[in-house]
């Protein structure tokens, strides 16, 4: 897994599948719950205070971006932390999508806070996968100052403008290349949020001649954000990006808020 960084984050998750993008909407849920034991099946969003809980009032230190991140408990069974940077379906880490159009760049940029001049103060990224062959998530924490104007503020503003602006763009990693589609995504996590779905056929690599799909959900809490990138094979799985952006927006609502979510995100390294 990649730790905590103040660099680029660029795209989300399209080392393995490369995906799809798109609007905006309602749907899904994910849980949070009050258990010390590891990964329990999610159910119903929220996090349990545990302490006083404090008001986060400032950016989050790296510790609270990373206490934010989500966790094998708010997805399905199955799923595993990974490290995407080897040996995906399309490539390495979704994260390295890269593409010569500067302006649909920012469309991945916002989702961990490497937007040009309003980088995040703080933040922190944690990668999943269902199987060796797929779908694959990552999510992203970027918490700003407020110094210059919101940067979270901005940040989605940026996702929201970029989403409408961008109809097409082709994206490179390694040896894959995908010429992306644009489109809106019916998932809503919460009242400032905005999500995009980008679909394209991959050439080269593994995936091969293989339609990809790639759900990108931005969604603001305070002075930070939750960024989730999910790649998938085929035509996507609206239910399950919409349960973790749910279950994403829960635990930085509960961070703010000064408690601590529920299941803890284990140990750097483990």
């Amino acid at each position: 897994m990649r730790a905590a960084r103040c660099s680029p984050v660029a795209g989300v998750l399209v080392a393995a599948v490369l995906l799809t993008l798109a609007g905006c909407g309602d749907d899904g849920g994910v849980n949070s719950g009050e258990t010390s034991s590891p990964s329990p099946p999610p159910s119903t969003p929220g996090a349990t205070p545990t302490g006083s809980p404090s008001k986060v009032t400032g950016p989050l230190s790296e510790q609270q971006a990373r206490a934010a991140l989500l966790v094998e408990g708010n997805l399905p069974a199955g799923w595993r932390h990974a490290d995407l940077d080897d040996g995906t379906a399309a490539g390495d880490a979704p994260d390295d999508l890269s593409t010569k159009d500067r302006n649909c760049k920012q469309l991945l940029d916002a989702l961990g806070g490497d937007l040009d001049r309003h980088e995040a103060r703080t933040d922190a990224s944690r990668d999943y996968r269902r199987s060796a062959n797929g779908p694959y998530l990552s999510s992203e924490i970027a918490s700003y100052d407020k110094e210059e104007g919101d940067g979270s503020k901005r940040a989605l503003s940026t996702f929201k403008s970029v989403r409408a602006s961008c109809k097409k763009f082709t994206a490179e990693n390694n040896a894959v290349t995908v010429d992306f589609t644009v489109s809106p995504l019916k998932v809503k996590p919460g009242a400032d949020s905005a999500c995009a779905r980008l679909r394209g056929t991959a050439r080269g690599g593994p995936a091969d001649g293989k339609q990809l799909t790639l759900d990108l959900v931005l969604s603001r809490v305070e002075q930070s954000t939750t960024g989730l990138a999910l790649l998938f094979e085929g035509d996507g799985d609206t239910g399950l990006t919409a349960r973790a952006a749910r279950g994403a927006a829960a635990r930085l609502e509960a961070v703010t808020a000064g408690r601590t979510p529920s299941p803890t995100v284990p140990p750097e390294g483990d």
